[in-house]
C-alpha cells in the first residue's frame, strides 16, 4: 500500500562534516524527513531493510563494500527504493557503474547548495536526476559506434519524450517543452517502455544514448 507520510531519507556517507552539513540542508526542506544516518555500505544495506527509505543518499566511497555495491544489493531486495548518489567523484567510469547498479541519479558534492534539492525532489517523483556537466559522459563511446535507427520502434514524438527522460527532465518540465499536458507526456513514457520492454529509467537512458537520440554537446 501506498504511504501517505512525508518521503522518508535516509543517508549513507562517512564525511562527518559534510554529512552534517547536508543534514541540516535537508532538514530545512518539510517536504521530507530523514530517518536514520550511516556511514558504511553494510550499514546502507542492512538499514535499508529495517527504515525502509523512499530514497537513499548514497556515497561512493564508503568503508567496507561501498556505495555501488550497496546500491546494486539495495535494488536487487528493495526494487521500490530510490538511490540518489552523492560523490566527489566526476569520472565517467563511476557515474555509468552507479547507472548500471540501479541509481536513479548522480549529483557532485561540489554542487551540493545549488542541486541538491532539486536532485532529491526529481528522482523522488521517479524520474533520473544527472548532474548537468556530467550528461555528455553517458553518450560518449556510443556516437562512434554503427547504428541502425531504422530498427527502432519508437515514433517521433516518443523519441523526443525519451530523449528529455533521459536528460532527467520530469513530466511536468517535458510537457511545457512539447507544449503538450503531463498526462500525455505519461501515456508517452507508458507506451515507450511497452515497446522496448523496459521498466528501469536507467534503461530508459541506457537505450536513448545507444540510439543516439541525445548529441554528446546537449
Amino acid at each position: 500500500m501506498k504511504r501517505m507520510d512525508k518521503p522518508k531519507i535516509m543517508l549513507a556517507d562517512d564525511h562527518g562534516v559534510l554529512l552534517s552539513g547536508i543534514q541540516l540542508l535537508l532538514s530545512k526542506v518539510d517536504e521530507w524527513e530523514i530517518v536514520g544516518i550511516v556511514s558504511s555500505g553494510e550499514e546502507a544495506v542492512e538499514n535499508a531493510s529495517l527504515w525502509d527509505p523512499d530514497l537513499i543518499l548514497m556515497d561512493i566511497s564508503m568503508p567496507g563494500i561501498g556505495g555501488i555495491e550497496a546500491t546494486r544489493q539495495i535494488k536487487e531486495k528493495f526494487p521500490h527504493i530510490k538511490i540518489l548518489m552523492l560523490t566527489m567523484f566526476s569520472e565517467e567510469d563511476y557515474l555509468k557503474k552507479a547507472l548500471k547498479a540501479g541509481a536513479s541519479g548522480y549529483v557532485l558534492k561540489k554542487a551540493v547548495d545549488t542541486e541538491l534539492i532539486s536532485a532529491v525532489r526529481t528522482v523522488l517523483q521517479g524520474e533520473t536526476y544527472i548532474y548537468p556537466t556530467m550528461s555528455s559522459f553517458l553518450f560518449k563511446g556510443f556516437t562512434e559506434e554503427k547504428k541502425d535507427k531504422d530498427e527502432c520502434p519508437l515514433s517521433a514524438r516518443e523519441k523526443e519524450v525519451l530523449k528529455y527522460v533521459a536528460l532527467g527532465f520530469t513530466y511536468q518540465e517535458i510537457a511545457d517543452e512539447l507544449f503538450v499536458s503531463v498526462k500525455t507526456v505519461e501515456t508517452h513514457k507508458a507506451r515507450i517502455s511497452d515497446k522496448l520492454n523496459m521498466k528501469k529509467r536507467s534503461e530508459l537512458v541506457r537505450y536513448a544514448v545507444s540510439q543516439g537520440l541525445i548529441s554528446i554537446n546537449e
